[in-house]
């Protein structure tokens, strides 16, 4: 859990919302995952635009914050449609701003209602400005450099920012000698996609971060 925000979570982050309980297949287009009585293909992706999609077939990381996605899910709920698939992202992220008034023991798709009490089970994250330290700096200068870097939040920013937004301050704190608490490869610009804030920049990723773990450790 700890390696919530490591590249390769916040990668397949929103490109497996559509379908969260199938992470070894393809998901289908976005827009066939809602249904209205009288409301064809091309009715369903208006409808998904006004409530906030940036694309009626596929969105990801790179398009939309995981918020954003949940507010537009919710949007469609709210105008009639019914979720097609297993369970609204909701479901499992509580914790997202756009979820917080959600009735928690509702999937609003096809699983049948989950047990509340599971989520509440799962260990808590540690905020985001517990990843990085400098010498000399104070946990309170930690977060004026993460906002200073374009961090809309120093708690969980995979939520509320895009991949491209957030691998631009990450190099940010990097160019202000701030260490990563994990191995550099947790980074976005050290996975894909290929980001634009990413493009020609060379990581030393020894200097960056925590040092690589061994094969088998936690």
């Amino acid at each position: 859990m700890h390696l919530l925000r490591s590249a390769a979570l916040a990668t397949a982050l929103l490109s497996l919302m559509a379908c969260t309980t199938r992470p070894f297949q393809p998901s289908p287009p976005l827009y066939t995952l809602w249904a209205k009585p009288g409301v064809n293909e091309a009715g369903v992706r208006s409808a998904m635009l006004g409530c906030g999609f940036v694309h009626a077939g596929h969105v990801d990381g790179t398009t939309m914050t995981s918020d954003d996605y949940a507010r537009a899910q919710l949007c469609m709920i709210d105008n009639g449609f019914v979720y097609q698939d297993r369970r609204i992202v909701c479901t499992d992220s509580p914790d997202l701003p756009a979820c917080a008034n959600v009735p928690r023991g509702k999937t609003f798709g096809t699983d049948p209602d989950f047990d509340p009490t599971l989520l509440k089970r799962r260990p808590s994250r540690p905020p985001a400005y517990t990843y990085w330290s400098r010498p000399g700096t104070d946990t309170e200068g930690v977060k004026r450099a993460m906002a200073a870097c374009g961090y809309s939040t120093v708690i969980e920013p995979i939520n509320t920012m895009l991949l491209n937004d957030i691998a631009a301050a990450e190099l940010c704190m990097i160019d202000k000698q701030f260490t990563y608490a994990l191995p550099a490869n947790a980074l976005l610009c050290k996975n894909p996609p290929a980001l634009p804030a990413c493009r020609n920049r060379v990581i030393d990723a020894v200097r960056c971060c925590a040092p690589p773990k061994a094969a088998g450790q936690r």
